[in-house]
């Protein structure tokens, strides 16, 4: 018999303990009351819990709440300045960012190395030495080291598998050595799938149960959060909405296929295309700014054009799973408001089911999320309760 689902005690306790670390973080709750409200525990189940994370110095009792009526003012819980770090490793085509964060996602060091095709072939050198940088002293605990990087990845084996927008890097099990190296847990993960992630624990995700979060970069990235949880197969491959064909007969993809959606929205396309139009050359963050300027005539059918290619692509993936809101991040973040607009209006006109509309939302983390994202798949062991 495969396939086993059974939950012991053991286990069942320490995701409730990784959920009120969560609910806590996420600032959903913030007293022992709520906690028990939200998760359905009985208030002695969750005084235990809180009382370990008082114990170790995770979370501490911070100032009371004023609440209307007779009573005593409840007791909010903050993240303890004491609590263990993180580390966050992005492995990304321009450059690799290890960061040193707190369980809220707040950067406390940063060290960036450029890449470049030298560079790439001795990849973990130039990650060890990142994360040298911005690793602590033996005063302050590290939990462990979550690594978001350019794919396609295998997740479950920790490793970079053939990145093509990486100098062509494959077969690199990037996770087996941070892990013999710093002797520390490491998770790994597709930066899509990192960034999703952030958005639900923190950003614009957390009200939806159903999203995709859409990256704009280089490539296209997506990561998808179904029901709650982030989609994944059973050998921990993530999806590629880059390489979702929309023309058969279009633009050759370096993948070898015909039509791939980067190949028309990918933001180095996209700077070209604005360059040619406005003769102004910056980066795609400067052309968005435009949008607000003067050069909007000349720059709006590029960007109509650019809607128009997302929109082919994310209505076929609204059909297929239904989600209540796409988050356009990475360098979509800076796109201008009315672009938005376009989108989530052709979403929705084109999609095949009635029902709510499809939202289309900027990260509430914003552009600079995929750097501190990367961190987010050691949070995820984190609030299963596997870690902590």
């Amino acid at each position: 018999m495969s396939g086993r689902t059974g939950i012991n005690n053991e286990t069942l306790k320490r995701r409730n303990r990784g959920l009120i670390l969560q609910l806590i973080l996420s600032g959903e709750c913030v007293t022992r009351s709520d906690l028990t409200k939200r998760t359905g525990l009985s208030k002695m189940s969750v005084s235990n819990v809180i009382s370990e994370f008082l114990e170790l110095d995770v979370v501490r009792e911070c100032a009371p709440l004023a609440i209307q009526g007779q009573g005593r003012n409840p007791i909010a819980l903050c993240l303890s300045p004491n609590a263990p770090r993180i580390i966050g490793l992005h492995i990304f085509q321009d450059e690799c960012v290890a960061v040193r964060c707190d369980l809220r996602l707040h950067v406390e060091a940063e060290y960036r190395v450029p890449m470049n095709a030298e560079r790439a072939q001795h990849l973990e050198e130039e990650l060890f030495r990142a994360i040298d940088q911005v690793m602590p002293g033996p005063e302050m605990r590290v939990l462990g080291i979550g690594i978001g990087s350019t794919g396609p990845v295998a997740q479950r084996q920790g490793k970079i598998l053939n990145a093509i927008h990486l100098f062509g890097i494959h077969d690199v099990p990037v996770a087996a050595h941070l892990a013999e190296r710093y002797h520390l847990p490491v998770a790994f993960d597709s930066q899509y799938n990192c960034a999703a992630l952030a958005e639900k624990y923190f950003g614009a995700g957390r009200p939806y149960q159903d999203f995709i979060l859409v990256g704009l970069s280089t490539g296209v990235g997506s990561g998808v959060v179904a029901d709650g949880k982030l989609l994944r197969n059973a050998l921990g491959l993530t999806s590629e909405l880059g390489h979702t064909s929309i023309d058969w007969k279009g633009n050759r993809c370096r993948c070898g296929n015909r039509g791939c959606l980067e190949t028309y929205v990918g933001t180095r396309i996209m700077e070209q295309r604005l360059k040619e139009v406005s003769g102004v050359e910056t980066d795609f963050a400067g052309y968005c700014w435009m949008m607000d300027g003067g050069e909007a005539e000349k720059l709006k059918p590029v960007f109509e054009e650019m809607a128009d290619a997302l929109a082919c692509a994310l209505t076929s993936a609204v059909n297929l799973l239904n989600p209540q809101a796409i988050i356009i991040g990475h360098d979509g973040a800076y796109l201008p408001q009315c672009c938005l607009e376009m989108l989530e209006s052709r979403i929705n006109l084109q999609k095949l089911a009635g029902g709510s509309t499809v939202k289309v939302l900027r990260p509430e983390l914003g552009p600079r999320s995929q750097v501190c994202s990367s961190a987010c798949c050691l949070l995820a062991e984190i609030f299963e309760g596997r870690l902590l």
